[in-house]
This record gives structure tokens, C-alpha cells and sequence, in this order.
């Protein structure tokens, strides 16, 4: 009998231990206090192009003695520039391309933009389109160094992001395609660090992941925004999510050019806010950047960094209750500089050696803060949707008024510089590599040599029935 309760005891504790921890959460231990890292990569726009003349007020003063970045008016190259005037929050798409924008960087002068990605290359936004975007980053953490992998197009870097490397180097394919077991998807699988990714459907298709060999395995953890949504809330989101404004049928939400940025900013607020609001802030931080500048004007020199030639530099913005206030990080990063800080977080081996030898962005954090959210919402004038997914209808206002908002914590009393570089990899902290050498696959039926020889059978048999018919 005894031993009877002991055993009805044990399995009502098994049950119990079920139900606080869903089988999507992992209860791996961290380096630091992050239990979720949210990553959300939008399209198409250089730091200049978004932060240029940040944190300028529409009356041309800079805003409360907020932290200024390595900007257009600190270069002194605001004058070949034009703003996006008042109303309008949309250009012309730049050309883009690999081709494209190695003119454009021209061997790191810079100056080749005008003459091969176009007039519209050379225009920034201001407080009027962008107040919301900018609130965010003022309250948080902004990465003035943060570069595209690759100095070309989106699937390149978005597979550098997912990957530490891409078999394609600009949109095309695949194939090639990319293993699984190489992808931080597969890393993470093999750890038991629970993730996944959001699109807006994800049966209107998958996009980027179709680079993945065997993605379809992991058709669980593809998911929609509204999985994303619930899962927030009910307390089940996973270790590592990537919430994409980009494929499953998402039109105009990516802030792409030239659609309407506004419609990618409001998403981006209402995302912000939910995170803010659920209860999952506080254990939470939300990388949110660009997968590469798409032809706009930057004037920093993308560097080289472990032999690889960066892309173009590409706004960061760290939002979290560990985040520093009105920070700005200096530290050179890149798309595998999150891979780098997931690795890090999970003590995990780094994925590659291009991610071992990446910065990870830890100056931006205070992780002895433990922050309050903050809430953007209606009754100061933000133009908050209703739901994740919502109809747009372009607007000719000016958002200049909702810039800047105050600070949540004096700036007098911040327990931290408000600009700082870190030079801290995972190489140096002496993480082993979990892939050393990458590759790409390619199905036989899909290569050229299987093609060739279909074509040059059927024109054999073509041949040998013609001949028989003589």
C-alpha cells in the first residue's frame, strides 16, 4: 500500500512537472538571465537610409541630448542626400543586386550609389515617417556597426543568418541547398533547445527555408504569427523564435521598398507591444534589424571580418528588460553575431568558425536591470493595429510629434555609458566549433549533369525512331 502512494505521489508529480513546462519550452540552463530570443529580420533599408539624421526633432535640434550615432550629419554627408518629404513613406526600389552593390561600395569609397542603384538610393527618412521606430530604439538599444553579411541580396543573408553561411550569393535557387544538420535550426534540434519560426501562413509558402535539406521533417515548428501570438501569451513560446514580417503570404508588412514602411513600422509596434505585455518580457530580448541595405546610401565602409567581406551596414535595434537605455553599441556585429549571442546564451558550441569569430552583442545589456515594459499605446498617439495581421491604408500624416518620448529611466541616474564596443567572441572564450567546414547539396536529379543526360537520351531516342520509320 505503501509503496502504491509513493507511486500514484511520483506520477501526480510527472504530471504536474508536464503541465508547468509544454513540451516546446526546454529548461536548458543560461549564461545570462534570456530565457527567449526573439529575432525579427526586415527588408531592404541601410542605417543611413532609416537613421541618418537620428535623433533630430522636426524643428532640427537634436532631441533631449539622446545619444547620437555614427550618422549622415556626424560624416558631414547630409548634403548629398535628400529626406523623403513629409507625408510620403515610400521610394522607388533601388536597383539591387550583387553587381549592384559592389559598384555602390566601389571598393569602400562609397561613392557609387547615385550612378548604379539610382537617385532614389540617395534619400533618408526622417521623425515624420519613422517617430515610432525611432521611440523604440531611444528607449533601448541601437547598434550603429551592425553590417549585412554579405554585400548583396536577401536570400544570401538571410541564409547567413539562419546558417553562418549561404550556397547562393545572390536570389536565386535553390539548389544548392543548404544541410540541415550545418543550419543553427539543426544545432539547436540536436541540443534540445526548443524553436521555432513564424511566418504569416505557412502553408501560402515557406520561402527561406526551402534552402533547408529535410526542412519538411520539421514542419511542426514552422508556424504562423498567430501561433506566435498565442503561444506569447499562454506562456509556451520556445527558447529561440524568428518572427518574419517576409513569406506564408505576408505582402507589404517587410517595409521593403516600395511598399509603404509605415505598414512594417505599425507591425513592428504592435509586435513590440504585445512582447511588452505578455508573460514573456521578462525573461526576453527582441533583435530586431534589416537582412541588407538595399541599395540605399551608407556611408561606413563595410569591414572584413574572419576573412569575409561584409555587406552593408543595416540598422539593429535590442529590445529587452536587460537592455540598456538610450544605448548606442559601436561593437562591429553581423547577422551571425545573434547566432553567436544564441550559442553564448545556451552554452552551446559555435555553430561555425565564421560564428565563433563574431561579436557578440553584450555591451548592450545590463543584465543586473530587470526593466518595466513600456507601452506605446493609442492614447499617445501611436496608430496601433488591432491584430498581427491587418488591412493598411497608406496615411499622409506626419509622426514627427511622437518623437521622442520620455525616457523611462533619468539619464542622470543610468548606472552605465551610453555608448560602448565590445570585442568578445566565442573563440576567445574558448567554445569548441560545432560544424568546422560547411557544404552544400544538390540532389542528383536536380543538378545539370542529370539534365544533360534526359536531353541527350530523348534525342536518342528521338534519333533511333526516326531512323526505324525510314
Amino acid at each position: 500500500m505503501k509503496y502504491r502512494s509513493l507511486k500514484i505521489i511520483s506520477i501526480l508529480i510527472l504530471i504536474s512537472l508536464a503541465i508547468t513546462y509544454p513540451d516546446n519550452v526546454s529548461q536548458a540552463q543560461t549564461a545570462t538571465p534570456v530565457r527567449h530570443v526573439i529575432i525579427i529580420m526586415m527588408e531592404n533599408h541601410s542605417f543611413d537610409n532609416f537613421f541618418g539624421i537620428y535623433p533630430e526633432m522636426s524643428n532640427g535640434s537634436y532631441a533631449r541630448n539622446i545619444s547620437v550615432p555614427d550618422n549622415l550629419i556626424a560624416s558631414h554627408h547630409i548634403n548629398e542626400l535628400a529626406p523623403v518629404p513629409v507625408g510620403t513613406f515610400t521610394t522607388k526600389d533601388p536597383t539591387e543586386g550583387y553587381i549592384a552593390y559592389h559598384k555602390d561600395w566601389n571598393n569602400g569609397s562609397m561613392n557609387g550609389f547615385l550612378y548604379n542603384s539610382g537617385p532614389q538610393s540617395m534619400t533618408y527618412y526622417t521623425s515624420a515617417q519613422l517617430a515610432p521606430e525611432w521611440d523604440i530604439a531611444e528607449q533601448y538599444a541601437l547598434a550603429d556597426m551592425y553590417f549585412a553579411s554579405q554585400l548583396t541580396e536577401t536570400a544570401p543573408n538571410r541564409l547567413y543568418s539562419l546558417a553562418g553561411f549561404s550556397t547562393v550569393i545572390n536570389d536565386y535557387g535553390p539548389p544548392p541547398y543548404i544541410p540541415f544538420n550545418q543550419s543553427i535550426f539543426g544545432e539547436l534540434t540536436k541540443f534540445g533547445i526548443s524553436w521555432a519560426y513564424y511566418i504569416k501562413q505557412p502553408s501560402m509558402g515557406i520561402g527561406t527555408l526551402n534552402y533547408f535539406t529535410q526542412i519538411g521533417r520539421y514542419s511542426g515548428h514552422i508556424q504562423s504569427w498567430q501561433d506566435f501570438m498565442t503561444e506569447l501569451y499562454n506562456g509556451t513560446l520556445p527558447d529561440v523564435a524568428w518572427l518574419m514580417p517576409v513569406d506564408g503570404g505576408a505582402v507589404g508588412y517587410s517595409q521593403g521598398p516600395p511598399s509603404n514602411i509605415l505598414k512594417g513600422e505599425l507591425w513592428l509596434l504592435y509586435v513590440v507591444n504585445a512582447i511588452e505585455s505578455s508573460p514573456e518580457w521578462n525573461s526576453s530580448v527582441v533583435f530586431i534589424t534589416y537582412d541588407e541595405g538595399g541599395g540605399y546610401y551608407d556611408h561606413v565602409p563595410p569591414p572584413v571580418v574572419n576573412g569575409t567581406q561584409l555587406g552593408e551596414r543595416v540598422p539593429l535595434i535590442i529590445v529587452s528588460p536587460f537592455a540598456k537605455e538610450d544605448y548606442i553599441s559601436n561593437t562591429i556585429l553581423t547577422h551571425t553575431s545573434l547566432l553567436a549571442f544564441i550559442d553564448y546564451n545556451w552554452k552551446l558550441p559555435a555553430l561555425n568558425p565564421l560564428v565563433a569569430n563574431s561579436n557578440i552583442p553584450l555591451d548592450a545589456f545590463d543584465f543586473n536591470l530587470s526593466r518595466k515594459p513600456i507601452q506605446f499605446s493609442a492614447s499617445q498617439g501611436f496608430p496601433l493595429p488591432n491584430s498581427i495581421s491587418f488591412s493598411f491604408n497608406a496615411s499622409n500624416q506626419s509622426f514627427a510629434r511622437l518623437f521622442p518620448m520620455q525616457l523611462q529611466i533619468s539619464l542622470q541616474d543610468l548606472p552605465y555609458g551610453r555608448a560602448g564596443i565590445s570585442s568578445i567572441t566565442l573563440e576567445s572564450l574558448g567554445y569548441a566549433v560545432y560544424t568546422k567546414a560547411n557544404s552544400s547539396y544538390v540532389p542528383l536529379y536536380e543538378t545539370t549533369f542529370f539534365a544533360l543526360t534526359v536531353f541527350f537520351i530523348q534525342l536518342a531516342f528521338i534519333y533511333y525512331y526516326t531512323s526505324k520509320r525510314r
